[in-house]
């Protein structure tokens, strides 16, 4: 499968040419849906180029995750590992999607295996081969996995040894590899110093979001409608679910049911909140990090209300995001400050 380009040609090859503000909208509507396929899950960004403009900031760090990868699969790295509490941000399908676009084709295990199985997957795919454990984290909380990876992570060579009388006869009690891996993990242990060793051989790159990002990337995918619903159907959906999520944690992987719980509503007769709240009810909570990030992003997002609504004030600037945020006048300079540096 050809996956779109990353980067696609911004302005008309013949003859000089400015972009408007709705031009850029548009576009910004048109390449996201492009990334995104007709199911709305999550995006690819296939193509090595770093240009970020016209992505949304959860689209941003994908297309990062996906020069991570890159790396790995060009040799120029042998291990990544790929982390964040959140489900449903496209971790695995940035990683498959990059790999299959630079015509990489990985082994791929993603449920239990055991110590010995890891071994001998270990030695028939020794050489050369891209490597990707998904889900597997029960594998970084034992130590007889750790062992095994600790050994195929490091070393000139990576020489990997088992000593066990229960060793089939067709493996050999060592061999070395020049294959590559990538981890994606939503749980990593925390105080498992056998797991910081792993860890450290490899690069490191963590996919979270703040709910207003998703929000913001559930908006450009639904830009243009889905199926026979309308944009403002979309958007009246996704206004619902920033309204009631709470404190819950969302993902993308919540948008297209959510529209079709609209679709089916509609058909019925019936009111489609209540079928989109329960769902909603349902979620898991944020991390407390998580809730400090959309907390920041709400300050921010008020304060350039506060900008745009008293331009010539910063006193009342700042007696409009006090009242908005309820929080003090030196908060309010700290986001300001904040707000200037960047």
């Amino acid at each position: 499968m050809q996956l779109g380009t990353l980067n696609s040609e911004r302005t008309p090859q013949d003859g000089p040419w400015e972009e408007t503000e709705t031009n850029r909208n548009e576009r910004k509507q048109t390449d996201t849906q492009a990334r995104l396929g007709e199911d709305m899950h999550e995006p690819i960004h296939p193509e090595p180029i770093l240009e970020t403009t016209g992505l949304s900031a959860l689209e941003q760090r994908q297309q990062l995750l996906s020069h991570h990868v890159r790396m790995v699969a060009r040799k120029l790295s042998h291990a990544l590992f790929v982390f964040g509490a959140q489900g449903g941000l496209g971790k695995s399908r940035t990683v498959l999607k990059t790999l299959e676009a630079e015509s990489i084709e990985p082994i791929l295990i993603n449920s239990h295996i055991t110590p010995l199985a890891l071994y001998s997957t270990l030695y028939q795919y020794k050489e050369e081969q891209t490597i990707f454990f998904d889900d597997v984290d029960s594998m970084f909380s034992s130590m007889a996995h750790l062992g095994l990876l600790r050994s195929a992570l490091w070393g000139t060579p990576r020489v990997v040894t088992y000593g066990s009388s229960q060793l089939p006869s067709e493996l050999p009690p060592r061999f070395e590899t020049t294959s590559r891996f990538i981890f994606a993990a939503n749980v990593i242990p925390k105080k498992n110093d056998a797991f910081k060793a792993v860890l450290s051989r490899c690069d490191i790159f963590e996919l979270s979001a703040t709910n207003e990002e998703v929000l913001e990337l559930m908006r450009c995918i639904s830009a243009k409608g889905f199926r026979d619903l309308t944009p403002d159907d979309c958007q009246q959906v996704i206004d619902y679910i920033g309204e009631n999520s709470d404190d819950r944690q969302i993902s993308v992987r919540l948008l297209a049911p959510s529209l079709r719980k609209l679709q089916y509503a509609r058909a019925e007769g019936l009111d489609w909140r209540t079928l989109v709240k329960s769902q909603l009810q349902t979620l898991g909570r944020k991390p407390l990090a998580t809730r400090r990030l959309d907390t920041k992003s709400n300050d921010r997002r008020i304060l350039e209300e506060a900008l745009a609504r008293h331009p010539e004030s910063t006193q009342e600037q700042q007696s409009y995001w006090c009242s908005k945020t309820g929080k003090s006048r030196a908060s309010f300079y700290r986001t300001l400050s904040r707000h200037n540096d960047d």
